[in-house]
């Protein structure tokens, strides 16, 4: 047994090793809705080319609990994938359909192909060895074959006609005809004479047994009635399983990413099937192995008077509803955690509300002492906030604050405002307007990172460096103005703004560096002008039609151009 799950998690292995390899992709141009689709599509045949025929080849008595393992293992990983790595593991997982198909299941038939097959009477004769070789007894006894009647040898240990192996229960001994001694014949026994339920597994014939165990002992396999100490797991699962819809619930007003909630359905939906089944085979099945010893009428004996009525389904849909309603009502309106600084308290993380999930605000005091920060992803993956009120008593703001607020359209910025973390507005695709105070002096990295909407941005008088995809695929911003602070705009900073046709550096500019892929695939910037001790990096322009002035004499040319696209 211990072989044949080895041999399926390398099956399964080599089947998801491209799907590994897979993962360092992170294009996502490929639409995750028709991933989905062609993953759904891909099932019907993943399932009855490759996952089916695994498992009847490794689990044939099992087979349909090995078949939904890898279903769901499958699923859970493209889920993952198409979540949080890319989605074109769709395109895998069509190419791993056909090497499953046409390579992993054949080479697992040839490998799994057993030659002696007892159930099924089939004989490898090269593997059999006569355990008892047959005895002439008798002067005058004439030994013939079962099968095919014909003469044997005393030392024959095959018939020469049909090839039979002989193990002394399979010769036919008669009298010879050529002498007086008179010996009644034998017959030979054979499997088929037995009962056919002896022919089975081993698992199939401890099923039979106690079938008829049960049948004597007139219990109903499809009655009600369960054993107690059953029935109290059953609840206690159910208690354990109404905890885990009552923490998912709350965590749904935790606004964790989508990913992390598709994997508590798939874990949720995993519980509900194994805890709800229950099989009185199975248990007794169970009870017999852990006493072995133990007669099986005595053991179903013993079950049937613990037999109770089952009302775990009474219990349950209490709990369950207590587990739905519950959270609901803690988190009918807004909270917000706290947590102490040196200089007063930072909101760790604001929990929306069932009755207002739009618009947040933040006091500007807590316990008598300033609220003077937000923490990483306090208002993150808040699908449908639309209007964010914060208070000037704040100096900082953390990264992915406000990551993948798609309805974002308002927040005022602190007036006070020193430190804006990497990602803080990233995939904040409706904000269209940002002031930054002067008071600012760092701007993480991708800050607003696909903010699509993006149409006006005002920089800070102190900012010294824009950092590498600070602006990336801001489609509509046209106009950025540099301040003279700023020394370096790192790499991919305003990569892919393609409505990007002004950007604004002026001669007393302290700009020193430009990064590459800086303004790459900024389609509409003609011409930009910059000092002339600015480094700029070969790829900085590249895929734009930039022309790249100089100031300081006046120097605009085609040569210039060349050099620093």
């Amino acid at each position: 047994m211990k072989n044949k799950k080895m041999a399926l998690l390398l099956i399964l292995f080599l089947i998801l090793m491209p799907t590994i390899v897979f993962a360092s992709n992170g294009d996502d141009d490929f639409p995750i809705a028709l991933a989905l689709g062609m993953e759904a599509f891909i099932s019907l045949h993943m399932s009855g080319f490759v996952l089916m025929p695994l498992s009847e080849m490794f689990s044939k008595e099992n087979s349909k609990k090995t078949f939904w393992i890898l279903f769901l293992i499958r699923a859970c990983i493209l889920l993952y994938f198409d979540f949080f790595v890319t989605p074109y593991i769709a395109m895998v997982d069509f190419a791993a359909v056909f090497i499953g198909a046409f390579i992993v299941v054949p080479i697992c038939a040839v490998i799994t192909k057993k030659k002696v097959s007892y159930n099924s009477g089939q004989v490898d004769l090269k593997s059999v060895v006569p355990t008892t070789p047959v005895q002439n007894q008798v002067n005058g006894v004439e030994l013939k074959c079962a099968r095919c009647n014909a003469i044997l040898q005393i030392t024959d240990k095959f018939c020469p006609s049909c090839g039979e192996a002989f193990d002394g229960n399979n010769v036919i001994v008669s009298e010879n005809s050529n002498t007086s001694v008179k010996v009644p014949p034998k017959v030979a026994v054979h499997q088929s004479d037995f009962d056919t339920m002896y022919s089975l597994s081993e698992e199939n014939l401890l099923e039979e047994f106690i079938n008829k165990e049960l049948t004597k002992a007139g219990i109903d396999k499809a009655s009600k009635l369960i054993p107690s100490d059953i029935l109290k797991r059953k609840k206690i699962l159910n208690i354990i399983f109404s905890f885990l819809i009552f923490l998912y619930i709350t965590l749904i007003f935790f606004h964790f990413p989508i990913y992390t909630y598709i994997i508590g359905i798939v874990i949720l939906f995993i519980f509900f099937i194994v805890t709800r089944k229950y099989d009185l085979m199975k248990y007794l099945k169970k009870q017999l192995k852990a006493r072995p010893g133990e007669k099986i009428s005595n053991i179903v004996m013993n079950v049937k008077n613990t037999f109770v009525a089952d009302d775990s389904k009474t219990t349950f849909m209490i709990v369950l509803l207590t587990a739905i309603i519950l959270p609901l009502l803690i988190f009918s309106s807004p909270k917000i955690i706290y947590e102490k600084v040196d200089d007063g308290y930072a909101v760790r993380y604001y929990i929306f509300g069932l009755t207002n999930f739009k618009t947040a605000n933040i006091p500007a005091t807590y316990r008598n002492e300033k609220v003077v920060s937000l923490r990483g992803n306090t208002f993150s993956n808040m699908p449908f906030l639309e209007s964010v009120n914060l208070p000037d008593t704040i100096t900082e703001i953390r990264g992915q604050a406000f990551m993948n607020c798609y309805k974002l359209t308002e927040v005022n910025i602190p007036k006070r405002l020193e430190y804006l973390g990497g990602g803080a507005f990233y995939n904040a695709k409706s904000l269209k307007t940002v002031e930054l105070p002067d008071t600012l002096t760092y701007l993480g990295g991708e800050s607003f990172y696909g903010a699509k909407s993006l149409e006006y941005v005002k920089l800070s008088n102190k900012l010294s460096e824009i950092r590498g995809d600070s602006f990336e695929y801001c489609t509509s911003l046209k106009s950025i103005n540099i301040p003279d602070s700023v020394t370096r705009i790192g790499g991919h900073a305003f990569y892919g703004d393609s409505s990007l046709s002004e950007v604004v550096i002026s001669k007393n500019s302290k700009l020193r560096e430009i990064g590459s892929s800086a303004f790459r695939q900024c389609t509409s910037l003609d011409m930009i002008s910059i000092p002339l001790t600015t480094i700029v990096n070969e790829r900085a322009f590249k895929e734009s039609p930039t022309i790249v002035n100089r100031y300081e004499h006046n120097i605009y040319s085609s040569d210039l151009k060349n050099i620093y696209k």
